[in-house]
């Protein structure tokens, strides 16, 4: 695909109401790879010239950044104020919080969608417009802005996204338990998700050689101390891995799935297939076959979950469980009143 890359709003602006055909969204593209391949031919529209960090608000917990910015220049720059932005993911910030890929982090935790306050966006015609607020603590009509979470930028471009930050914890504590059988590790983790006060970041890992269980304790120094040492939580070395990377000719499933149905949903699976699960929900299955994926896609209804594929052949990423008809017709509502000549794909 060509690249455009306009490095201003009226730039930006004059681009799309010259009428330039299909375009991708695109910040760093470090998740192209899990993105639906395009049905037609289609141009990338770079949004990284709209990188700044416009406000930051300590005393507020607010900030404006532009869609491009890296995450990792955002936690440097909230770093130096004892912030954090209090969701998982990396890429630029736009990419973040236009797949939302990982969800909460743990039970009741904070997503992209919970954090983003409002923005300022484009429509696909070149009409700039203003949802939400900059603030908290605000009444500003239509949650529009929200749509743009897991949209995937197919409805409209972000310029400014308002984020609500959270202070750092005054202390954390990484943990880990290795080697468990599949029992013991839905146990243990079923356990943690129902804490009082749950981990502030929760995963379950399932390999050929076993599970595992890790995460963080996070908040004053005598709660994460009395948290470790009651539940017997060894510590470990933090989380790096968010994702299940696909073996050559494998494709990853991920959807969303309460606990109370793990099982079944593993029943469903190959034994022993990796399988990665966050706290709040959010799951990844690697399968060899796609004829095994496409059993368990028609499978899952059953079970009330949905899914889709994320990483594989691009004709096959993001086919998934069938789509509720009232859903079905609200999406193709949404998608026709905000981009009617479908130029953002």
């Amino acid at each position: 695909m060509s690249t455009l890359r306009p490095t201003s709003t009226s730039e930006l602006a004059e681009l799309l109401q010259s009428k330039p055909g299909p375009l991708r969204l695109r910040g760093g593209g470090s998740r192209l790879e899990r993105m639906p391949a395009t049905v037609a031919p289609a141009r990338f529209l770079d949004l990284s010239a709209f990188a700044g960090i416009e406000r930051l608000d300590a005393q507020d917990q607010t900030c404006t950044v532009g869609p491009g910015l890296p995450r990792a220049e955002l936690d440097a720059a909230l770093l130096a104020h004892r912030l954090e932005l209090p969701c998982l993911g990396g890429g630029t910030i736009g990419g973040l919080f236009a797949t939302d890929p990982i969800g909460p982090a743990t039970v009741g935790g904070a997503s992209p969608r919970t954090l983003l306050l409002g923005m300022t966006a484009m429509l696909a015609d070149g009409t700039r417009f203003q949802s939400g607020a900059r603030v908290v603590k605000s009444v500003a009509g239509f949650d529009v802005h929200k749509l743009f979470v897991g949209s995937r930028g197919t409805l409209f471009a972000g310029l400014q996204l308002h984020l609500r930050l959270k202070p750092r914890p005054r202390a954390q504590a990484w943990f880990r338990r290795e080697g468990l059988d599949l029992p013991a590790a839905l146990e243990c983790f079923s356990m943690l998700r129902s804490l009082v006060v749950p981990p502030a970041e929760l995963q379950l890992h399932r390999t050929a050689n076993g599970c595992t269980i890790a995460g963080r304790i996070a908040g004053r120094d005598s709660f994460v101390r009395a948290t470790m040492r009651a539940h017997e939580l060894r510590e470990g070395p933090p989380i790096t891995m968010h994702h299940l990377d696909a073996s050559p000719g494998a494709e990853v499933v991920q959807g969303n799935v309460p606990g109370s149905r793990v099982p079944a949903l593993l029943a469903m699976s190959p034994a022993n297939a990796p399988f990665l699960w966050h706290g709040g929900g959010r799951f990844e299955l690697s399968l060899e076959a796609t004829t095994t994926t496409d059993k368990l896609l028609r499978t899952l209804p059953e079970l009330q979950v949905d899914a889709c594929i994320v990483r594989g052949d691009d004709s096959r990423r993001g086919l998934g469980t069938p789509l509720d008809p009232g859903q079905q017709h609200l999406a193709a509502g949404l998608k026709h009143a905000l981009d009617p000549h479908g130029i953002f794909v």
